[in-house]
Order: C-alpha cells, then structure tokens, then sequence
C-alpha cells in the first residue's frame, strides 16, 4: 500500500505574526516567500518564510487557529519542538541570541552527544526550537 503523503511543514500561529516573521527572517535569515496575506487590522492571515528558495515555515497571526482547537491545544496541547539544523556554531549563536533575546526558557547552550553545540530555546512566541550544530553534518538527525 503506498503512502500520499510528500511532506510535513511546520506552521505556527502567534500572537504577534508580523512580529514573529521579523524575529525568524533574522534568526534564521530567512526570506519572505511571496507577499503575507494580511487582514485590516495588520495581522498576518498566512505568509511563508524560506531558507534558499525553499519553504522552512509558515506563519498566521493565533486568532486564525480555529476558536476550538486554540482551547484544545490551550488546556491539553502537546509540546511540539522545531529542529534546526546549522552548519556552525557562530551562525548558531546569533539565532539562539536573538529567540532567547527575552529571557525566556532555554537550556543554554551546551554540548551534547552527536552535536558541536545544542540548545532548546522557546521564545517570546511560545515556540520551540531545538537548535544544533551536528558533529558530522551527514547525520543531521535530532541530538539525544
């Protein structure tokens, strides 16, 4: 039996959209893919970000997240971590400076089995990002 699925992409919804896509285009230098669809009260409706051309996430402001779902995933939601793969630790650090630039709740930086340097860092969005630098970049699985 075949399988129709080609892909799974990350989406988020944050309150903060136009906020948020500026925060991920610096952090991750990444590029507007085509124009936001935004509303009348400047909140983004949807926008993609891409690394290179090719999509890496796509963003709406929370309001758009259907009223019943937000007060599922409010009450009992499950924790889902964005795995970003970086070809260096500099490139690395300038991301986690700026996710983490609030304070909010990270591992630190560390060094973990596998990796030149790691970290899980939620930031002023909410989300969470699990960032690292692989030991050899042919394995570029998520650190244990």
């Amino acid at each position: 039996m075949g399988n129709n699925i080609n892909k799974i992409s990350p989406h988020v919804y944050v309150k903060g959209s136009v906020e948020a896509v500026r925060l991920y285009k610096e952090a991750f230098e990444l590029q507007d893919k085509g124009i936001p669809a935004m509303d009348s009260e400047g909140d983004i409706y949807y926008h993609t970000l891409a690394k290179n051309g090719e999509f890496f996430i796509g963003i709406s402001e929370d309001k758009y997240l259907q009223a019943a779902l937000r007060k599922e995933m409010t009450d009992a939601r499950p924790m889902m971590v964005f795995t970003v793969a970086f070809e260096n630790e500099k490139n690395l650090r300038k991301s986690f400076a700026l996710l983490h630039e609030d304070k909010n709740p990270s591992t630190g930086l560390i060094a973990e089995p596998n990796t030149v340097i790691y970290c899980d860092v939620v930031d002023k969005f909410g989300v969470c990002w699990c960032l690292f630098v692989p030991q050899n970049w042919n394995d570029r699985v998520v650190p244990k």
